[in-house]
């Protein structure tokens, strides 16, 4: 899997994937123009293709709501011999509702043997930020681009997967001004950090190698026990193989769920190949639903709820949506919380009060969503039938902690983020369960030290508390 991911330190990452046989490439959000290769095996010049997985991400500044852009073609230089183009149309991408995680771009296949580069395309950015004075502002500077990061060593493509993961940093990829406003885009080869590894056995796999959690989009077909989903606003089309161990839920069943919306939590075989294991039904036909992090709760219990939409599915929605203030009328919703795969020991399900409710009293400003309705996207408003609470990214510093998992700490995030903008809190209670995923982190985590959270973010009413799926420097 060849995913695309950027990460910055203090700040979330997103990833885009293309699936290329054998191969899986990770690109998110990291820190600087380094790159380490491992795995792989085989050598230069090789013969045969391996299947692919290419992913791409972003770690957004603090007050930056959504960053979307197009990206491709994209081609690997071999150390010997002509560019190979792994992707050769383009795809509108939008990254900071993937910090610290990644989304599959296409199903490809590579020519076996070592590459010393890679060169991608990057074009027509958009950016929604919060400026020095709490305004949210949209910026489309003109951007069209090819970019190309130099493996080192060469990264070899083999017969097995391996898996090279591609740091987009956000820091290196806009320009701000002296108040915190971003006022352009600037991405080159210093934006990008590349790493490798090689898919993992299914029940051990994370983002970078393999795992594929809360992939949301619709069924463009099934066919046996296998099925075409459709991403979001991308349009990319993965094939996912089901078998009697796939569970189905929210009414999906592979005999009725062509054309509707479903959220999957998958792995990587192998050989490239997806599998489900499970598969949760969204909307109906004709239904959408779209995702974004609420800048304003209306009524008490809540009535409406206003937020920026930086992903979605179904009738209606595409990118041109992605960076648009919707409203939703919430007045007969109900409310559920999207777990994925964060670890819920000594918690019970969720939600679960008095520490991680989530209904229409508890609804708050600052907390990523997802609307989902019957109808159409059409205009700025919609018609809930559901309020599902996403995972998100806070950035900020630990303090509080002693000893280690199962335990909490408290994150103290900027004042000027979008999160404390929007919600008035600067604070959060952070659970480290057992299963955490703790990624990359220089040392055992300690009070001071700079992460970013990824997980899941509940209003107790007075306070926020936050169940850590992974922490990243």
């Amino acid at each position: 899997m060849l995913s695309l991911r950027s990460r910055n330190g203090w700040y979330g990452g997103a990833i885009i994937s293309l699936l290329l046989a054998g191969l899986l490439i990770a690109v998110g959000c990291g820190g600087g123009a380094s790159s380490t290769t491992g795995g792989g095996g085989g050598g230069g010049g090789g013969t045969g293709t391996t299947a692919a997985q290419i992913k791409m991400g972003d770690a957004p500044a603090d007050r930056v709501l959504v960053f979307e852009v197009t990206v491709g073609p994209i081609k690997l230089t071999p150390t010997t011999g002509a560019a190979v183009t792994v992707l050769s149309t383009t795809k509108r991408l939008e990254l900071t509702h993937l910090s610290g995680t990644n989304e599959p771009l296409a199903l490809l296949k590579v020519p076996q043997g070592s590459y010393a580069s890679a060169t991608l395309t990057v074009a027509s950015p958009e950016v929604v930020f919060i400026n020095n004075l709490g305004q949210i502002v949209k910026l489309q500077p003109a951007f069209n681009q090819p970019v190309t990061v130099n493996f080192s060593p060469a990264f070899t493509v083999g017969a097995s997967a391996p898996v090279v993961n591609i740091d987009l940093n956000v820091t290196n990829s806009l320009t701000f001004d002296g108040q915190g406003n971003v006022t352009g885009v600037n991405i080159s080869a210093s934006s990008f950090n590349l790493t490798a590894s090689t898919v993992a056995a299914q029940g051990e796999q994370e983002f970078e190698n393999g795992e594929l959690e809360d992939i949301t989009g619709t069924v463009s077909s099934v066919t046996g026990t296998t099925f075409v989903l459709a991403l979001g606003t991308t349009g990319t089309t993965l094939t996912f193989a089901t078998d009697a161990n796939t569970q189905f839920n929210d009414g999906a069943t592979l005999a009725t769920m062509a054309n509707t919306v479903v959220t999957v939590e998958g792995v990587t075989r192998t050989d490239g190949s997806l599998y489900a294991k499970e598969v949760e039904g969204v909307e109906d036909i004709g239904g959408a639903e779209v995702e974004g992090l609420i800048s304003q709760v209306t009524g008490a219990p809540a009535t409406q709820l206003t937020f920026t939409a930086d992903d979605g599915s179904g009738s209606g929605m595409d990118d041109t949506k992605t960076g648009s203030t919707f409203t939703a009328d919430v007045t007969g919703a109900g409310y559920k919380v999207g777990k994925g795969n964060i670890d819920t020991s000594g918690i019970g399900g969720l939600p679960s009060p008095p520490n991680f409710p989530f209904d229409a009293s508890t609804v708050h400003a600052g907390q990523r969503i997802e609307i989902e309705s019957h109808n159409s996207i059409s205009g700025d408003s919609l018609l809930a039938e559901k309020v599902t609470l996403q995972q998100q990214s806070l950035s900020g510093t630990v303090s509080g902690l002693s000893g280690t998992a199962p335990t909490t700490f408290t994150l103290t995030v900027a004042a000027d983020s979008a999160f404390a903008t929007f919600s008035g809190s600067t604070t959060a209670t952070i659970y480290w369960q057992p299963g955490t995923d703790l990624h990359n982190l220089p040392h055992t985590l300690t009070n001071g030290d700079a992460v970013r959270v990824r997980g899941l973010l509940f209003f107790t009413g007075s306070k926020f508390n936050m169940i850590a799926r992974r922490i990243t420097p």
